[in-house]
Formats: structure tokens, sequence, C-alpha cells
């Protein structure tokens, strides 16, 4: 599995991730700030993760290690922000580490096989199904977003042909005043 993502956070500074998670989907994450090496008093470090609606699910300040745990009610970009509320003068850099999971990858499969005395076997197999039920899950969202951009293709379609008629019939309006102007204009020069 994965190890996760670590990185160096500069005082005064904001580091954001986002990832695209779809509806009713079980989100796990895990998080270590480690002290600062140059400073002796390190400034706090704040984590806040929103949905796509800016609505705030986790908030902390001051952390050194934690975790999260929710369940989305809609489909978008869930952001997770840390931000270095040291002084920009001091310059303290902490080292940050996180993981973030959701649906199969956030489940605990050892747990339910221990709870429900389960066998490996068994526990292969729920785990399975699970997949398999997510990667249907995914093909019925996938197919819906294709509904709803073939949807507006064809509705952004229409505009542009009914907007190309209509510039047809304007320029061939204009073109036809022109040549009736230009031809009374010489009639009454009687240069034709």
């Amino acid at each position: 599995g994965a190890e996760g993502l670590g990185f160096d956070l500069m005082s005064s500074r904001v580091k954001c991730f986002s990832e695209e998670i779809s509806g009713n989907t079980l989100v796990v994450g895990t998080y270590e700030v480690f002290e600062s090496t140059s400073s002796q008093q390190s400034m706090p470090v704040e984590i806040q993760v929103t949905d796509p609606m800016e609505k705030v699910l986790h908030s902390k300040e001051d952390v050194a290690k934690g975790s999260f745990a929710f369940t989305t009610t809609i489909a978008g970009d869930y952001i997770l922000c840390f931000h270095n509320k040291g002084l920009t003068s001091v310059q303290d850099q902490r080292h940050v580490k996180f993981t973030m999971k959701h649906g199969i990858d956030a489940k605990d499969y050892t747990h339910m096989m221990n709870s429900d005395h389960l066998s490996p076997l068994q526990t292969n197999i729920v785990k399975v199904r699970d997949q398999l039920t997510a990667i249907y899950d995914e093909m019925i969202d996938m197919k819906h977003r294709e509904t709803q951009l073939r949807d507006l293709a064809e509705a952004m379609c229409e505009r542009v042909a009914a907007f190309a008629v209509f510039t047809i019939l304007v320029l061939s309006g204009t073109g036809a005043w022109q040549a009736h102007y230009l031809h009374n204009y010489f009639r009454r020069k009687k240069i034709i």
C-alpha cells in the first residue's frame, strides 16, 4: 500500500491537496507534524479538511499527530490544507507526513476479520465483493457524467448551429441592403 506523502512547510505558508471523491464514500486520513530542528520554539501548524461546498469537515490547530474520518455526502473535490502559522521572519520549517485513503482503501478488513470471526479466505471474498461493488458504482457514476457531458455538448452544438444560421441571415440581409443602397446611390448620381 501507499506510505503517504511528506513535505516541508515553511513559516506562514499554506499547502493544500485536493482529491475528487464520489458521494457516500468513507474517507480516512492520518497526519503527523514533526518539530523544527532549526528553531527552539516552533509555531503551530493547523489542518483543515473541507468538502466541495467549502464546509469544514475537520479542523485542528497546533497539531502534532492525528487522524480524521468522515463519509462524503456529495461528489466533488475534497481539500486538505496545512497552515504553518510561524512568522515569516523566523523561517521556521516543519515537516508534515499524511495519508488520505477513501473507498475500499479506507476500510479496515483486519478489524472486520477479527470482529466478525472470519477466516482469511472469507475476508478476501468480502474484500473482492467490495471492490466489485466499488467498480460497479464508479461505472454507474461515469455513465451519469457521460450523459451530462453529452447533453451539454448537444445543447452547445444546437446553440452554435443557431448562431451560425443567425450570422448567415444577418450577413445576407446586410449584403442585400448594401447592394440596394449602392444601386440607388449610383442611380441618383447618374453613374448607372
